[in-house]
């Protein structure tokens, strides 16, 4: 009842013209709200944005026709069945109910490429301090190690600017000063300052920390989830003890774009390892697809049937009763209309739903194949993630300061 009260208020404006309608359609939302929602129940919808506000969404962004066929495929998506779904085909919840924003909904675009993550350096964990640290480097390594990033970053600029710079209190040492860019990279990465981790590793200045720092940028605009910037930028990485690494990150941002078989060719491009190897078999290929086609097809001649065909039959029995009842209501006031229906209203605004309804559940079933799609994709990627996440692929920089070993025992502190 509640979803063929909201789609008649609409329907009664469908006939209109398109600004008028869409006028139309807000002041009978506005009035569903007020009158017939707060009658149902605050707790009725699955979802959020409530149906109300998410085909009020859906007609402002898209057009009154179109938002309102979004509109109807949400009424028929919000049954019993939809929590079932939760982590599948919705991700999270807001307002304690399902987030379902219209975006995810229009047919035309794909899901968006995975996120970022961000790849931090090993051995700088918080856990250990190189073997010996200048005594300038202390406090920037205690604040790295608390977790206090922002200010790390900051320190370790102040001593690469003071080891490059005041040659009279503290003797140049440019294995300090490469040690400091680099960390100051590392630091600003962990605390999400994209640009200033950036300009750190791209600002090193000299050629014997210019390889790093050529990885640390791709890990920031791999962070960023800019991907194929991230690709232009490990290619140009020519150190041998960084080429795996580069070339399984380079690997690993083809597959979070979704692009497994340009991922796996990668990866089967990589000194032989175990993890390389089992990564070279996610090509994708062995992914179960449905086609948003065929999806259509099916629930244009049997409502619902798409939407099983995908893994969704909650939604395809709650989509053939709601297209059927409807269907059977105008049959009903159309048989005899003598007796029923003399002015044919009824028959009109049933049938009119009924269309609604039918184009929605059609619209949804195309929808419905291409989350299915999306869905299989997540899941190879998440196996492939789980295999990602064992590879080493942080530098160590540490060893950098192995150069200072011939700094006075008065300039340093020993490590942990």
């Amino acid at each position: 009842m509640r979803a063929i009260g909201v789609a008649a208020l609409l329907v009664s404006v469908g006939l209109a013209a398109y600004d008028a309608g869409s006028i139309g359609s807000e002041w009978l939302i506005d009035g569903y709200k007020s009158l017939v929602s707060p009658l149902q129940g605050s707790n009725v919808c699955n979802f959020w944005p409530t149906c109300s506000q998410f085909t009020r969404a859906a007609i402002r962004s898209r057009g009154l026709l179109p938002g309102m066929v979004i509109g109807a495929d949400r009424l028929m998506r919000c049954n019993p069945f939809a929590w079932a779904y939760l982590d599948t085909y919705y991700q999270g919840i807001s307002h304690d109910r399902l987030n379902d924003p219209v975006d995810n909904h229009i047919a035309w675009t794909e899901p968006r490429p995975a996120a970022g993550a961000t790849l931090i350096a090993a051995g700088t964990d918080g856990d250990t301090i190189p073997h010996r640290v200048p005594l300038d480097l202390a406090f920037a390594e205690d604040l790295f190690a608390s977790g206090e990033y922002a200010q790390a970053a900051t320190e370790y600029l102040r001593v690469r600017f003071r080891w490059g710079h005041d040659s009279a209190s503290c003797p140049l040492r440019p294995c300090v000063r490469r040690y400091a860019g680099l960390m100051a990279g590392e630091a600003f990465l962990r605390a999400r300052d994209f640009a200033s981790a950036d300009k750190a590793f791209t600002d090193l200045g000299d050629s014997a920390s210019r390889e790093l720092g050529r990885y640390g940028a791709g890990r920031v605009l791999f962070a960023q989830a800019r991907y194929a910037d991230a690709r232009s930028a490990l290619d140009s990485v020519q150190t041998v003890s960084l080429k795996r690494q580069s070339a399984i990150l380079t690997g690993w941002s083809f597959f979070k774009e979704y692009r497994f078989d340009a991922g796996a060719r990668k990866f089967a491009r990589c000194p032989a390892d175990s993890t390389c190897a089992r990564l070279a078999l996610l090509d994708g290929r062995d992914l179960a697809r449905r086609s948003r086609l065929l999806g259509s097809v099916l629930s244009a001649a049997l409502p619902g049937a798409g939407q099983a065909y995908s893994g969704r039959a909650g939604d395809g029995v709650y989509t053939f009763l709601t297209v059927a009842s409807t269907g059977l209501a105008t049959w009903w006031f159309a048989a005899e209309p003598a007796k029923r229906d003399r002015t044919r209203v009824k028959v009109s605004i049933f049938g009119a739903l009924t269309a609604l309804f039918y184009a929605g559940n059609v619209y949804g079933a195309n929808i419905a194949a291409r989350d299915y799609n999306g869905l299989q994709k997540r899941r190879c990627l998440a196996r492939a993630e789980s295999l990602l996440r064992g590879a080493s692929l942080e530098p160590d920089y540490g060893p950098l300061l192995d150069s200072c070993a011939a700094l006075p025992d008065s300039t340093v502190r020993p490590g942990n």
